[in-house]
């Protein structure tokens, strides 16, 4: 990489000249180049978001080719903002030109005028990952010469094209990491690998506010920052979107295409063909500053959450580039020392040859979009399978919301006439395949187990239904008394406001946000109580069944005075939790136990501590506080693992642990220890699993498969062992080989016991859970205390190497065992992952609200031997 030594003097000496081509060229004297507006040049420091949304306004205000405009905030409300950038005459006719361009994705109506006359529309991306900063900070450089270069090329461009530029995909991280940077930065940059500048602290600006990488969010839609994302990007449905990332300081630049089996096929070979076209541009820009590049190699277009991939779905062309990072001002690498305005500079050379290359490209990428819906309807009309039904018959809110995400990716639905097996009118819908979005409906719906190649970049598997535990099925026929009107955008399921009880006040727990009514009486000091069994109670509406899980508000032991405001909680619990609660006017029941049986537990509110901090998933710590703080108004104490000693555990009913390393001492694990047998609870995922059961917090045992393969081979003679099988293999297939048996993200089959605790509220006992690890966990030597087991045949959807599906096959999911007073919930995979999996959640909370309530199971034996494991 020749430029990479001698970037610093070129980058202080002539900053426009460093990072732009043509050093002459000529630019408006009315637009102000970055400098001029931030006081500093691009690349002395790390912008701050603030910095950088006041020169994108400045630039909007005095460029007649630039428009600024607000698309969303984020968490932390800071302003997410497109740049709309093309010739004053186009921008004046804006909304025409996207009506017209909406056109090439609607197979049906024909186009208003040739596509050799039609604008192109580039989206081009910057920073999803905030301490990926060479991209942001390249976004001020791209948008001036936009706005200001009077080179006849970017005349033209701009006259046939209209960008969409986002400068900063992920505000909140981005502002972490510049705050760490530039703290960190003396007035001699040190480039040594070491040094604390380059080595963030946990959890790093990567994320956004709840730690979540919301570059596969694109498909989830779960964050602010997605869902004003998609709109803007289903408004224009561009032909080309950029994605500019960083990489490891000892890479080089990588631009698409990515590996060329690892493409998902539902994409066209026509996509990897304009990429490598557009390629080839890329590859000219880098080579004319010296700096090295590779393609096709290491990344994939398999998952369609990722900003490279998501377009590939909706006929456009997705571009990763993934710059070699800085990780701060100066860096050592094993090529040489190089700094951020050499990192800067390659992001800005490859953003415009992807404007380039689109430019010389702009019929072959709008004819491509125009065929790619043509031949959606034609691989529609080829599929055996004529649509989806879907419908959860007792959870609204989960149909709601998986209705509202497939009104986001622009997906048609349509209501269920006529019920039929499994399905009721008005709580179920259909997915016809014959639609533009056929390709991206299928990804949703499909269960593909079979694939091409076998490693992954990441999830091989992403089925919507199952995920959201809302039964679904394929239809081969649609259905004869047809199809209703397609939805629009659906509302919320409010339920009405409940009557006026006389004994007390009764809702199951079927609904996605049944926990948060919950936490809602917990709130209010309101007394509950859980009935583990069903049973059927008279109601203002007559008698009614009521399922195991319900949860009981008995007016007789609230606190005098309450009757106002249990009035007023209950009515918002209907309208915002689309909870039906039933007024019950008797406590004798007609069938199952009384109002006030024993076997009632009374519900406490959940005090949980989430243990945080170095060593720990900060993906998996940030899914749980979105979880709990986002969805359920749960408010969740974060501590870090080293400050635990400084906590009285006491203060807390709940201990969270999730996949992480956890260096705590003996006298640490003690404490843990003491509190768990005094009545704690710990939940605890993956790793954190294997942690517990290694410190014997539990009984819960992980299979050490090393350890067995090492016993059997002790077993062995020296003449058995001398005949085991070395079948020599191609030393350049190690990787991959080693790759295949990595488990990175399936669908699996599970048998679910609803009648425990953390079974309730979940219909049916066949219960989809999502695996990315080779973690395996036994079943409990307590038969009741494996509350989900691995089916014999699991995999419903994805990837697992054989050897994996054979040790995960029959193994335990879910375990819960009381531990004197407490107990230790220990989950084998992640049940809250990338806050889509709403089936597995809904166990991870009854964990949390129901976990009190589990029962001593085990036989109980004193020192003698004597039985006392009955109840009296």
């Amino acid at each position: 990489m020749l430029a990479l030594a001698v970037s610093l003097q070129p980058a202080a000496a002539a900053p426009l000249a460093y990072f732009l081509p043509g050093a002459g060229e000529d630019y408006r004297e009315d637009v102000p180049m970055p400098s001029a507006v931030l006081g500093q040049h691009i690349g002395d420091w790390h912008l701050r978001h603030d910095q950088l949304i006041t020169y994108l306004r400045t630039l909007a205000e005095k460029s007649d080719r630039v428009q600024f405009e607000e698309i969303g905030r984020t968490h932390e409300e800071r302003s997410l903002v497109i740049l709309t950038i093309s010739t004053p005459e186009n921008l004046a006719r804006l909304e025409e030109i996207r009506k017209e361009h909406q056109i090439l994705s609607q197979p049906r109506r024909k186009l208003p005028r040739p596509i050799k006359k039609m604008p192109l529309v580039i989206n081009m991306g910057y920073g999803v990952h905030g301490n990926e900063s060479s991209a942001s900070n390249a976004a001020p450089l791209v948008a001036y010469h936009l706005a200001a270069s009077n080179a006849d090329a970017v005349r033209d461009l701009l006259a046939n094209t209209v960008i969409l530029l986002d400068p900063c995909l992920n505000p909140d991280g981005f502002a972490r990491f510049a705050q760490w940077a530039n703290s960190h930065r003396g007035k001699h940059p040190v480039a040594a690998a070491v040094n604390r500048e380059h080595n963030e602290v946990w959890p790093g600006g990567r994320t956004n506010h709840y730690w979540f990488d919301l570059n596969r969010d694109w498909l989830l839609a779960q964050h602010p920052e997605s869902i004003a994302r998609l709109r803007k990007f289903h408004q224009w449905r561009p032909n080309l979107l950029t994605d500019f990332h960083e990489m490891g300081s000892d890479s080089t630049y990588f631009f698409q295409p990515g590996v060329p089996e690892r493409r998902n096929p539902l994409t066209p070979e026509r996509n990897v063909t304009l990429t490598k076209r557009l390629a080839a541009h890329h590859a000219r820009a880098l080579d004319e500053i010296g700096s090295l590049y590779y393609s096709e190699e290491r990344f994939d277009d398999f998952y369609y959450g990722k900003g490279s991939t998501y377009p590939d779905v909706h006929g456009g062309v997705g571009i990763l580039f993934e710059q070699a990072s800085s990780r701060g001002h100066l860096r050592e690498s094993i090529h040489d020392e190089f700094d951020f305005s050499f990192t800067i500079r390659n992001q800005v050379r490859t953003s415009l040859s992807t404007l380039e290359g689109a430019a010389a490209m702009r019929g072959d990428l709008l004819r491509h979009q125009r065929e790619f819906y043509q031949s959606a309807l034609t691989l529609a009309e080829e599929d055996p399978v004529r649509g989806y039904l879907f419908g959860h018959a007792r959870d609204t809110v989960s149909n709601f919301r998986l209705l509202d995400l497939l009104y986001r990716h622009r997906i048609v639905v349509h209501p269920l006439l006529a019920g039929r097996e499994g399905f009721s009118r008005g709580a179920a819908w259909i997915v016809p395949t014959l639609q533009p979005q056929y390709r991206l409906l299928k990804s949703l719906f499909e269960k593909r187990t079979t694939f091409d190649d076998t490693v992954f970049y990441d999830v091989s598997a992403w089925n919507l239904p199952l995920a959201m535990g809302i039964p679904f099925t394929e239809l081969r026929e649609l259905p004869e008394e047809g199809l209703g009107d397609p939805l629009k955008r659906p509302g919320f399921p409010a339920a009405p406001e409940p009557a006026t009880a006389t004994v007390a006040y009764a809702f199951e727990w079927h609904t996605q946000y049944a926990p948060r009514a919950l936490n809602r009486l917990h709130r209010a000091k309101l007394r509950t109580k859980l009935s583990p069994r069903p049973f059927t109670a008279r109601t203002t509406e007559g008698d009614r069944e009521f399922d195991r899980g319900t949860v009981l508000l008995p007016l007789g032991i609230q606190q005098d005075g309450s009757a106002r405001n249990i009035t007023r909680i209950l009515k918002t619990i209907a309208a915002r939790d689309g909870i039906k609660v039933h007024a019950l006017t008797s406590g004798l029941t007609p069938a199952g136990p009384d109002l006030g049986s024993p076997g009632s537990h009374p519900l406490k509110a959940p005090e949980p501590l989430l243990l945080v901090g170095s060593g720990v998933s900060a993906y998996e710590a940030g899914e749980v506080w979105h979880l709990l703080d986002q969805r359920h108004d749960v408010e969740v104490t974060l501590v870090e693992s080293g400050k635990l000693g400084d906590v009285d555990l006491h203060d807390y009913t709940h201990l969270l642990l999730v996949n992480g390393k956890y260096d705590l001492d003996e006298k640490r694990v003690g404490q843990i220890r003491n509190w768990l047998e005094e009545g704690g609870i710990i939940i605890a995922t993956r790793s954190a699993a294997k942690w517990a059961s290694k410190n014997k917090l539990g009984t819960t045992v992980f299979r050490d498969r090393k350890e067995e393969e090492k016993k059997e081979e002790e077993l062995l003679s020296e003449e058995e062992k001398a005949l085991l099988p070395t079948r020599p293999l191609p030393y350049e297939t190690h990787q991959h080989d080693k790759d295949s048996k990595l488990t990175k993200g399936a669908i699996f089959a599970t048998t679910l016991d609803t009648t425990h605790p953390l079974g309730f509220g979940i219909t049916g006992r066949d219960h989809a859970v999502f695996r990315n690890s080779n973690l395996v966990m036994r079943p409990g030597r307590d038969p009741y205390a494996t509350v989900a087991r691995y089916t014999d045949d699991p995999l419903l959807a994805g990837y697992v190497h054989e050897e994996n599906l054979q040790h995960i096959s029959g193994s335990a999911a879910v375990i819960a065992e009381r531990v004197k007073g407490g107990a230790v919930i220990s989950f084998v995979d992640n049940p809250n992952f990338r806050a889509f999996w709403t089936g597995t959640s809904k166990v991870y909370l009854n964990a949390l609200f129901f976990g009190s309530t589990i029962e001593q199971t085990a036989e109980e034996t004193d020192e003698a031997g004597e039985d006392h494991g009955h109840r009296e």
